[in-house]
């Protein structure tokens, strides 16, 4: 989806730019090593879809999601509860089953199913706590976890790629792309979006034939 507000407008130009640099100064050689890609092969094959996630993470529902939650100011007892909980339990949990049926959990859950080569997609806040989440995450913390700290990075929010691995929740080998969620230039918080490693073997293969 293209931004619709003034500030998705006035970033990307900037963040065009400077996606190439950030992709590849972040990402870890266990990526490139076991897609036996080159970084600029790797970079190449991910370009469209690390657009589409920075797109995605400036969507008007996600920000709104983001800056509700972020005003409740939950507290950090409460949030370690609540992923002791989540992680107590492989079910569907009537909780987890919440944070799929709002409008940023229905939002992600349609962006996931329309398009094969994303593995899951979950929204956190200022503190890594989530938000909404398709499918449901292995944990509801995700700020003690590089790909969250990484991309919010101390409030200076970048794009960070991290290596491939079995996703828990998915059983899926994938890479995670991580983008800042952006509300009037402050970052709130993290989207973080699995592409699937088919989904990389088929570009490099694509890209082999001059597609």
């Amino acid at each position: 989806m293209r931004p619709t507000t003034n500030i998705g407008t006035d970033l990307t130009a900037t963040l065009r730019k400077t996606a190439a640099v950030l992709a590849l100064a972040l990402l870890p050689l266990a990526a490139t090593a076991e897609l036996d890609l080159g970084d600029e092969e790797l970079e190449a094959a991910l370009a469209l879809k690390i657009r589409a996630v920075r797109h995605m993470a400036l969507n008007p529902t996600l920000v709104r999601a983001v800056r509700r939650q972020n005003a409740e100011e939950i507290a950090p007892s409460e949030i370690a509860t609540r992923d002791e909980r989540w992680k107590g339990s492989d079910e569907v949990t009537q909780f987890k089953w919440t944070l799929q049926q709002t409008r940023a959990g229905r939002f992600l859950r349609d962006r996931v199913n329309a398009d094969a080569a994303y593995n899951e997609a979950f929204l956190t806040d200022n503190q890594g706590a989530n938000v909404a989440a398709f499918p449901p995450t292995s944990d509801y913390f995700q700020g003690d976890e590089e790909k969250w700290s990484e991309s919010f990075n101390e409030g200076s929010g970048r794009v960070f790629i991290g290596p491939v691995e079995l996703d828990e929740s998915t059983g899926v080998r994938a890479v995670q792309i991580s983008a800042p969620v952006l509300d009037q230039g402050r970052t709130i918080g993290v989207l973080v979006v699995g592409i699937t490693v088919e989904h990389i073997e088929s570009r490099k293969s694509a890209m082999a034939q001059g597609q």
